[in-house]
């Protein structure tokens, strides 16, 4: 019979039902696409990761430039081993028309010992793999308009050569190449090949660079490396295990944090729509739930009353959000990932998001309906038969006097004064928007009828507070996102152009010699040229191991040329501080991943041996995202000595053009630089790569500030329905239609008016202690006027369309009708 009554009572008042569904719909479908596309991303990042390691357990490398052949094949007698590949990376070029010029011509040749084994997962397209030729990817077959078994001319020192294309193939992170010419100015396109292929091409029979390999499950990785050690039994060959550390490709933790922040908001505004709705209905229904006590009903009875109401609201919300999901998650991934300028497959996620989704879709709503339903359950019967009157009150003093306390929050220096804002914002609202009402009214905004809708606000202001709030911090939100992402474009070309290293980024297959760096040096255009050194490596964190980069600092180069800054310390002094002592600097995000202090010392994994080196320093870098660190070029020659200096940078003169000097390099050396970047088009990179992502933000918000909107024409419809008795007075002491119009619509834009009043100026106070307290150099206070002036037109426009249908019903309600209502 609950069961009965509960969906009884949802359907007396079918337009507040109604639209308090769409609101806990559209709260589920934002809340399930945003957790859906975290983990679409973390998956895909480990994923992409483990295709390129070809899921290998270890490697073998050298310190020589390259190792023999034959050491792959005393791994492969290993009974321990499950499977091995032997890999060498060349550097060619394809001989396209005269209209590429060289930088769109580089091909990188990855030689396999074997094209089919489970190191390697390769998706037949066209053609097989067993053919003679080269392997390339499905969609740089599209853009250069080669199938299987036609001819590509490329370019090898021994010259250039008709090769065939054996296959085609599936896209795969071992072959990411450019999605488009345009990036083929800057990215290498992959292709692969048998080694012993590669070895004639480049003239290297029975050489490789690295040989990956897989243990079988029931064996102990040492045991396999210490008896690989001794049957090799050569010192210049070293194990290394292969580390997944998705940090290295994908620092999106804030990213991460931003995307939570405006699915829960979405799904915190339809809990107060709902809160509001059960507030409203346990007042509404006050004699009912006395008459209901009267006959028998427990307390406990009246609250499952209630609870069946606002499951049935939730299981139906979860009926049609979670499929909507689905679709939102689709637009909101694709959007996402085609912004990171990739060719990126992915398969949505959903094994943590589907039941996490349906599991706080039924459990926010039921928290939110706690305090009305305790409400009800108590409910007096003598005093509600009696219809005495029960005030409803704005805000007691105590909760201004704990707000203002919490506003003093704001001085602490640090992250939490924003919570302290926020905390003190909620608990000063209601008197905040009397305040902004009182205003109105005395500028006499909307009029007479504006007096009026003014006076009803007040007279109720929890639930119109309430949802003026709601729209106040979605639009704080947006500002704060909106902000941020300014900030970023702002200050991109000045972190780059601060820890570039020069004009010209160069890295190569062979070591970087002395005669090299000159004949760099002798290109027209070219200032100076400097080499150096890096090395990914194995850090410890607990009982975890991570992998970065570590790259050696010529103090002297980095003195006018660095590839970090930092301001306090300023640069000299960290400088002085490596060159001084046995310390390393961190990049700010290695440095957070980390979790230490500066003074401390972090664990190095060197051949699986510990090493300790102090932390003297955080400092900001363009350098691998920031999840780098930083040694001295004497330090890193005694502790990484087998390192030869692969990386280069180049400065060049005020009147010299960036790509003709890339072109002149890369026609010098065809077969050694396998990467080179200028700073103009890293600049142009990252200014690509905002944009897109700025604007899922964008419309992530314009849902929740929809939904901020459904609370609004519920908090008014709910509103009408309570006066529309008085309402049908005002009819008839001669109100026309149109002032009762007139009336509602401007009691919703006196809740929205307030709300992006106050949303603004908290946004701008967000902003402000966000700028003030953040430790990234990248954030400034900017006040994004593009921004503010959406947050207005957005805010109002949703107003008044809320407001319509409320008065609409209250103007064409019948007069006699309305007059008998109770």
């Amino acid at each position: 019979m609950l069961w009965q009554t509960s969906l009884r009572n949802l359907t007396r008042k079918p337009s507040r039902s109604f639209s308090t569904l769409i609101a806990i719909f559209i709260g589920i479908c934002t809340m399930f696409a945003v957790i859906s596309t975290v983990e679409t991303a973390k998956t895909m990042t480990t994923e992409r990761l483990k295709l390129y390691t070809g899921n290998a357990d270890y490697s073998i490398l050298t310190t020589k430039e390259t190792l023999s052949g034959t050491t792959l094949d005393t791994v492969l007698k290993n009974k321990d081993v499950k499977s091995a590949t032997g890999l060498m990376h060349r550097q060619s070029s394809i001989q396209l028309d005269e209209a590429h010029h060289a930088a769109e011509r580089r091909l990188r040749l990855t030689g396999l010992s074997s094209l089919n084994n489970e190191l390697l997962s390769l998706d037949v397209v066209s053609g097989n793999l067993k053919n003679e030729g080269i392997v390339i990817p499905e969609s740089t077959a599209k853009l250069w308009g080669l199938k299987d078994d036609e001819t590509l001319s490329l370019r090898f020192p021994s010259g250039e050569e008709k090769v065939k294309v054996s296959a085609v193939v599936k896209d795969t992170p071992l072959l990411e190449g450019p999605a488009n010419w345009e990036e083929a100015s800057n990215k290498n396109w992959r292709a692969l090949a048998p080694i012993s292929r590669v070895q004639e091409w480049y003239k290297e029979p029975g050489r490789m660079d690295e040989i990956r390999m897989k243990f079988k499950d029931s064996t102990r990785a040492s045991d396999v490396v210490g008896a690989l050690q001794k049957g090799i039994n050569n010192d210049s060959l070293y194990f290394e295990k292969i580390v997944l550390d998705e940090k290295q490709t994908n620092q999106l933790d804030d990213l991460y944090f931003m995307l939570y922040v405006i699915g829960g908001l979405a799904m915190l505004i339809s809990a107060f729509i709902l809160y509001n709705t059960l507030n409203v209905s346990v007042t509404e229904r006050k004699s009912e739930i006395a008459i209901m006590k009267t006959i028998g009903y427990t307390p406990s009875q009246i609250k499952m009353l209630f609870l069946i109401e606002v499951f049935i609201l939730a299981l139906i919300s979860l009926v049609i959000g979670i499929p909507s999901g689905f679709l939102l998650a689709s637009f909101l991934q694709e959007g996402l990932f085609s912004s990171f300028q990739s060719n990126l497959e992915f398969t949505m996620q959903y094994t943590y998001a589907l039941p996490l989704s349906i599991f706080l879709g039924l459990l926010i709503p039921l928290i939110a309906s706690i305090i009305p339903v305790n409400y009800a359950s108590k409910v007096d019967v003598i005093s509600s038969l009696k219809s005495i009157p029960q005030p409803q009150g704005g805000g007691s003093r105590k909760r201004t006097a704990v707000g203002i306390i919490l506003l003093m929050g704001i001085l602490i220096p640090n992250t939490f004064s924003i919570f302290f804002l926020f905390l003190a914002f909620i608990l000063l609202y209601p008197v905040l928007m009397r305040i902004l009402v009182s205003a109105f009214q005395k500028m006499r905004l909307f009029g007479y009828e504006g007096q009026i809708a003014g006076n009803n606000v007040n007279r109720t202001l929890k639930q119109s507070s309430n949802m003026s709030l709601i729209l106040a911090l979605t639009i704080c939100i947006g500002l704060l996102v909106s902000s941020v992402f300014s900030s970023l474009e702002r200050n991109v070309r000045k972190d780059i152009s601060r820890s570039f290293g020069g004009e010209i980024q160069i890295s190569s297959d062979l070591p970087l010699t002395k005669s090299t760096m000159n004949r760099i040096n002798n290109i027209k255009g070219v200032k100076e040229s400097k080499a150096y050194k890096e090395k990914e490596v194995l850090w410890k964190t607990g009982s975890e191991n991570r992998k970065f980069t570590m790259i050696s600092s010529d103090l002297t180069w980095f003195k006018h040329n660095p590839l970090f800054y930092s301001n306090d310390p300023s640069n000299k002094q960290l400088l002085n501080g490596l060159k001084q002592s046995e310390g390393i600097v961190l990049g700010d995000y290695a440095f957070r991943e980390w979790g230490g202090k500066i003074g401390e010392k972090i664990v190095i994994l060197k051949d699986g041996e510990p090493m300790k080196f102090k932390v003297i320093g955080k400092v900001n870098t363009a350098q691998y995202s920031g999840y780098t660190a930083f040694m001295s070029d004497e330090l890193f020659n005694q502790t990484l000595s087998d390192v030869n200096p692969n990386k280069g940078l180049i400065t060049i003169t005020s009147n010299a053009d960036e790509k003709k000097i890339k072109d002149a390099i890369l026609d010098q050396f065809p077969f050694e630089i396998n990467s080179i970047n200028t700073i103009s088009e890293e600049i142009d990179k990252q200014h690509r790569a905002l944009p897109g992502v700025r604007s899922l933000f964008d419309g992530l918000l314009l849902i929740a500030i929809i939904v901020a909107g459904i609370g609004i024409l519920n908090t008014l419809t709910m509103n009408v329905m309570d006066r529309i008795r008085e309402i049908g007075v005002m009819r008839a002491v001669a109100f026309t239609s149109r002032q009762i119009h007139k009336m509602i619509i401007s009691e919703g834009l006196i809740i929205g008016t307030s709300g992006v009043v106050t949303g603004i100026l908290l946004g701008i106070m967000t902003i402000f202690l966000n700028a003030r307290t953040t430790t990234d150099s990248l954030i400034e206070f900017i006040v994004p006027v593009s921004t503010v002036v959406i947050s207005i037109l957005s805010g109002i426009l949703v107003s008044s369309v809320a407001s319509f249908l409320p008065s609409f019903k209250a103007a064409k309600a019948e007069l006699v009708t309305s007059l008998k209502q109770e």
